[in-house]
Protein backbone atom coordinates (compact mmCIF):
# COMPACT_ATOMS: atom_id res chain seq x y z
CA UNK A 1 0.00 0.00 0.00
CA UNK A 2 1.52 3.35 -1.25
CA UNK A 3 0.21 6.93 -0.33
CA UNK A 4 -1.66 6.33 -3.75
CA UNK A 5 -3.97 3.60 -2.10
CA UNK A 6 -3.92 -0.36 -3.47
CA UNK A 7 -3.68 -0.85 -6.91
CA UNK A 8 -6.90 -2.77 -8.46
CA UNK A 9 -5.01 -5.78 -9.10
CA UNK A 10 -4.48 -5.55 -5.05
CA UNK A 11 -7.30 -4.67 -4.58
CA UNK A 12 -9.04 -7.66 -6.42
CA UNK A 13 -6.67 -10.12 -4.69
CA UNK A 14 -7.90 -8.52 -1.48
CA UNK A 15 -11.46 -8.89 -2.08
CA UNK A 16 -11.02 -12.39 -3.52
CA UNK A 17 -9.20 -13.35 -0.27
CA UNK A 18 -10.98 -11.59 2.59
CA UNK A 19 -14.30 -10.70 0.59
CA UNK A 20 -16.24 -7.84 1.40
CA UNK A 21 -16.05 -6.10 4.24
CA UNK A 22 -19.34 -6.50 5.52
CA UNK A 23 -20.99 -7.50 8.65
CA UNK A 24 -21.12 -10.75 9.09
CA UNK A 25 -24.72 -12.15 9.85
CA UNK A 26 -24.71 -14.12 13.48
CA UNK A 27 -26.46 -17.46 13.30
CA UNK A 28 -29.75 -16.42 15.60
CA UNK A 29 -30.52 -19.76 17.80
CA UNK A 30 -34.25 -20.36 18.41
CA UNK A 31 -35.86 -19.75 21.86
CA UNK A 32 -36.08 -22.96 22.45
CA UNK A 33 -32.03 -23.70 21.75
CA UNK A 34 -31.05 -20.55 24.18
CA UNK A 35 -33.59 -22.07 27.22
CA UNK A 36 -31.86 -25.52 26.58
CA UNK A 37 -28.02 -23.67 26.77
CA UNK A 38 -29.33 -22.05 29.69
CA UNK A 39 -30.39 -25.60 31.82
CA UNK A 40 -27.13 -26.96 30.39
CA UNK A 41 -25.28 -24.60 32.29
CA UNK A 42 -22.93 -26.56 35.32
CA UNK A 43 -23.92 -24.34 37.80
CA UNK A 44 -27.61 -25.02 36.91
CA UNK A 45 -27.10 -29.01 36.61
CA UNK A 46 -24.90 -28.70 39.86
CA UNK A 47 -27.59 -27.04 41.90
CA UNK A 48 -30.17 -29.68 40.21
CA UNK A 49 -28.61 -32.53 41.79
CA UNK A 50 -27.87 -30.20 45.22
CA UNK A 51 -31.56 -30.14 45.24
CA UNK A 52 -32.05 -33.93 44.44
CA UNK A 53 -29.66 -34.81 47.18
CA UNK A 54 -31.42 -32.60 49.29
CA UNK A 55 -35.05 -34.00 48.56
CA UNK A 56 -33.68 -38.06 48.84
CA UNK A 57 -32.71 -36.48 52.64
CA UNK A 58 -35.81 -35.48 53.02
CA UNK A 59 -35.62 -31.51 53.40
CA UNK A 60 -38.14 -31.22 50.47
CA UNK A 61 -38.96 -27.70 51.47
CA UNK A 62 -34.58 -27.36 50.73
CA UNK A 63 -35.01 -28.87 47.15
CA UNK A 64 -38.00 -26.97 45.98
CA UNK A 65 -36.32 -23.30 47.00
CA UNK A 66 -33.80 -24.33 44.87
CA UNK A 67 -35.16 -25.85 42.24
CA UNK A 68 -37.51 -22.49 42.59
CA UNK A 69 -34.32 -20.19 42.40
CA UNK A 70 -33.03 -22.04 39.71
CA UNK A 71 -35.91 -21.90 37.43
CA UNK A 72 -36.54 -18.04 38.67
CA UNK A 73 -32.75 -17.51 37.97
CA UNK A 74 -32.94 -19.55 34.40
CA UNK A 75 -36.38 -17.28 33.15
CA UNK A 76 -34.90 -13.86 33.74
CA UNK A 77 -31.56 -14.86 31.92
CA UNK A 78 -33.61 -16.08 29.28
CA UNK A 79 -35.92 -13.26 28.94
CA UNK A 80 -32.90 -10.85 29.21
CA UNK A 81 -30.96 -12.76 26.63
CA UNK A 82 -33.53 -12.99 24.31
CA UNK A 83 -34.84 -9.48 24.57
CA UNK A 84 -31.20 -8.40 23.88
CA UNK A 85 -31.06 -10.33 21.20
CA UNK A 86 -34.01 -9.61 19.47
CA UNK A 87 -32.52 -5.74 20.11
CA UNK A 88 -29.37 -6.20 18.54
CA UNK A 89 -31.15 -7.68 15.43
CA UNK A 90 -33.80 -4.84 14.76
CA UNK A 91 -30.17 -2.48 15.26
CA UNK A 92 -28.35 -4.64 12.63
CA UNK A 93 -31.72 -4.33 10.40
CA UNK A 94 -31.23 -0.84 10.43
CA UNK A 95 -27.71 -0.45 9.75
CA UNK A 96 -26.45 -0.15 6.03
CA UNK A 97 -23.09 -0.14 4.85
CA UNK A 98 -22.04 2.97 3.40
CA UNK A 99 -19.60 3.99 0.56
CA UNK A 100 -16.53 5.56 0.84
CA UNK A 101 -13.60 7.25 -1.05
CA UNK A 102 -10.87 5.53 -1.01
CA UNK A 103 -7.33 6.34 -2.80
CA UNK A 104 -6.80 3.81 -5.74
CA UNK A 105 -4.35 4.08 -8.16
CA UNK A 106 -3.56 7.71 -7.78
CA UNK A 107 -7.18 8.61 -8.44
CA UNK A 108 -10.34 8.65 -5.42
CA UNK A 109 -12.77 5.56 -6.39
CA UNK A 110 -15.98 4.10 -4.27
CA UNK A 111 -16.09 1.56 -2.12
CA UNK A 112 -18.51 -0.38 -0.54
Amino acid sequence: MSEQGLSSAEAARRLAQFGSNEPVAAHRLTAVAQLLRLFLNPLVIILFVASAVSALLGQTTDAVIIVAMVLLGVGINFWQSYRSERAAYALRAMVTPTENSVPSEGSRSKKK
